[in-house]
């Protein structure tokens, strides 16, 4: 199985709060898997773009297969070196790190815990969210320990892959000056300018399809840039992640221009767009979904997020930025 069908349907049951056992943990072959240990908590490995380097955004969800998600509060992170398929190890011992959870947007709880507990299956979907450094390309494993709230300790691991240098454009590069479809895509079949869209139903989000990559790199100001298909997005983060994008747009109409990019030309024959394959696929990215992109006033990226992005992540950036026409 590859990565880009495999991650997708592990994020879905983080969604769905069921998952069946996967591989033995170290197996090279459940890399980029969920498993679990006999506690019964499971953990998924949610980035889609590990590599090794500085600092970056590790994400990684945890539940329990007949109980639901775990949610809230904070948990500890503590990172292996299994080696390669060519130089085998025994679990190097790596990094630690304090993760924070992070909510789908529009899936938090009335009352959210202070810690981590498990929650119902429609409730508290998302991620546990660190920043961590990896100095080695190969097989990495995570072991994930959550304190339930009524539980005691409990803790699971989840195999992933970690590769020489990113997939995906990353904070530092040089953004992709794509030309991606708008509402003035005129040949373009309004499908693929979002899939939600079609002949009886409008382009929604029109703040969000009115200019292109290449301009706002042009034109020398921020964009945030959310690539999702909300229709046809495995994981089912697409839609919420993007309706943030045009929340965000809207709270901050100033501050950067807002893009969507679908990332289907056409999804019956497998087609993706121009625009999400330079991005996503161009460098050897395997094409997950949703991603968003902050790509500051010099054309080059300043953040990045993957498959689960919330406000609370995106906002301090957005304010930090001066008004458009006072930039420069």
């Amino acid at each position: 199985m590859s990565r880009r069908s495999l991650v997708p349907a592990v994020v879905a049951a983080l969604v769905l709060a069921a998952c069946s056992r996967a591989p033995k943990t170290g197996d090279p072959g459940a890399v980029d898997g969920a498993t679990a240990d006999a506690d019964e908590l499971e953990a998924a490995v949610a980035s889609y773009d590990v590599a090794v380097g500085p600092p970056s955004r590790f994400i990684v969800g945890l539940f329990d297969a007949e109980k639901g998600n775990v949610g809230y509060g904070r948990v500890r992170l503590r990172f292996s070196f299994l080696g390669t398929k060519e130089a085998p190890r025994q679990g190097e011992k790596g990094p630690t790190a304090t993760a924070a959870f992070l909510p789908l947007p529009g899936s938090e709880p009335p009352r959210p815990p202070e810690g981590p507990a498990l929650l119902r299956p429609s409730e508290g979907r998302g991620v546990y969210a660190a920043q961590v450094a990896l100095d080695r390309p190969g097989f990495w494993e995570v072991r994930v320990s959550a304190a339930l709230r009524g539980v005691g300790t409990r803790s699971a691991t989840a195999a992933f892959s970690v590769l020489p240098r990113h997939a995906v454009p990353a904070p530092g590069d040089a953004a992709p000056t794509s030309e991606n479809l708008t509402v003035s895509s005129l040949s373009a079949p309004l499908g693929a300018v979002d899939s939600r869209a079609g002949p009886d139903q409008p382009v929604p989000d029109p703040e969000l399809h009115q200019t292109t990559i290449a301009q706002a790199v042009r034109d020398g100001v921020p964009a945030l840039v959310v690539f999702s298909t909300p229709t046809f997005c495995t994981s089912r983060f697409c839609g919420p992640v993007t309706d943030m994008v045009a929340q965000l747009a809207r709270d901050h109409p100033g501050r950067a221009r807002y893009i969507h990019v679908e990332i289907w030309k056409d999804f019956e024959k497998k087609q993706l767009n121009e625009a999400a394959a330079e991005w996503l696929t161009r460098n050897g990215g395997e094409g997950n979904e949703p991603w968003v992109f902050l790509i500051g006033a010099d054309g080059k990226v300043a953040a990045r997020w993957d498959n689960v992005a919330t406000p609370g992540e995106i906002e301090p950036l957005l304010r930090q930025l001066p008004p458009i026409g006072k930039a420069g």
